[in-house]
């Protein structure tokens, strides 16, 4: 008897592609409760992805501690490197939060609640140098006392009053999503462990899937794109981290020195701000520069701005450039459009993965460009070849 062979990859692409018809026909002809389910579906696997996407931020830390461990030469550590690293790793971690809690965190609390305190007298502050103004009469058609009564009517004695009173009523329910993010950050710490365990084999198990149901030339180039991409994000990603904490670092002790109040929370600001290109560290710049002008004085003002364009300078001509290492090859414009594109749709998150996801769309269509142009070139080759 015959043995029958059934070519499975024809049947999988098929009925993945069937499957794709059927839930894009159920999407559109139930859009709200499919967006309903969706959302749902991603609130379930939040763990997961939280997980998925923290085991990756510190796979490049896990992969040096292990490269390390094996420098030893020991059988004993080498058969166990990739446990004691992930080990030594998440022991590291849980240190610094456990640092940041204790000490980092309650500093920044005590400024912000002494900065909070400071916000009637610099609004009084404001007032009276408006009213003066109008006084002189150097400002008389724009009302700008009106419009900062305008602007800090919302948070009248009345209204905070009437959010205190909601914000207690909702406590139940806050009490209730603060209980499920604390197992879902248990949740997402254990999977990521595994995750950083047992990479090889997950890895491994998507290739073999992908490699099956794609043909060997777009595997290929698929994987080949992927590693490139990848390289390019982490890169980037790590390389601003890094010279986000020696910007804050570097800025805390400047402002120390300078005397400015709140140094820690101005220099986290900074650091922080400094991960977004252009537009961050000036921002963080103008904030602390206003702070320390109702704090210290205009002088003091001064010389705070003063420091902070040196130190920019320094990062931007020396710190900046030997990290990043040409990470990235962006023009200026480019990495403009991104940040204010991906602002305006999705916020703070949307302007720190701009670039990134610019330079990984750059590279999409360069690929596509130069595959474009080599099978042009190929086809101009073809009729003289045959002649």
């Amino acid at each position: 008897m015959k043995k029958i062979k059934i070519d499975w990859n024809y049947w999988i692409i098929r009925f993945l592609f069937l499957m794709v018809v059927i839930l894009g026909y159920k999407f559109i002809s139930n859009y709200q409760i499919a967006v309903n389910s969706l959302r749902r579906f991603i609130q379930v696997l939040s763990p997961f992805i939280m997980g998925f996407v923290l085991a990756y931020l510190l796979n490049g830390a896990q992969k040096r501690l292990e490269m390390l461990i094996q420098k030893f030469n020991l059988p004993f550590l080498t058969k166990r490197s990739r446990g004691l690293s992930v080990l030594v790793l998440y022991l590291v971690a849980i240190y610094l939060v456990f640092v940041a809690l204790n000490y980092v965190i309650p500093i920044i609390i005590v400024n912000v609640i002494d900065l909070i305190a400071m916000l009637p007298a610099f609004y009084n502050y404001i007032l009276e140098v408006v009213q003066e103004l109008e006084n002189n009469n150097v400002i008389e058609i724009i009302r700008l006392e009106e419009l900062l009564t305008k602007l800090t009517a919302d948070y009248s004695p009345e209204n905070v009053l009437t959010q205190w009173t909601q914000a207690l009523t909702s406590l139940g329910a806050f009490t209730k999503s603060l209980t499920s993010l604390a197992i879902n950050s248990v949740l997402a710490l254990i999977i990521s462990i595994y995750t950083l365990l047992f990479k090889d084999a997950i890895l491994d198990f998507i290739a073999k899937c992908s490699q099956k149901i794609l043909s060997e030339h777009l595997f290929e180039s698929s994987k080949r794109w992927i590693q490139t991409t990848n390289q390019i994000f982490y890169k980037f990603i790590s390389s601003q981290f890094l010279d986000a904490c020696i910007i804050a670092i570097l800025s805390t002790i400047t402002l120390l020195l300078l005397d400015a109040k709140f140094a820690l929370t101005l220099g986290l600001l900074l650091g922080v701000g400094n991960m977004i290109p252009y537009f961050g560290a000036i921002f963080a710049s103008i904030i602390t520069a206003i702070i320390c002008f109702f704090t210290g004085g205009l002088s003091h003002a001064i010389y705070v701005l003063i420091a902070l364009i040196v130190l920019q300078q320094i990062d931007g001509n020396i710190i900046g450039p030997r990290i990043m290492s040409g990470a990235l090859n962006l023009n200026p414009i480019i990495i403009i459009i991104s940040i204010t594109i991906g602002g305006a749709y999705f916020g703070i998150l949307g302007m720190f993965l701009a670039v990134p996801a610019a330079a990984i769309l750059k590279i999409i269509v360069t690929n596509w460009l130069d595959d474009s142009l080599i099978e042009t070139e190929e086809q101009a080759e073809t009729p003289l070849q045959s002649e």
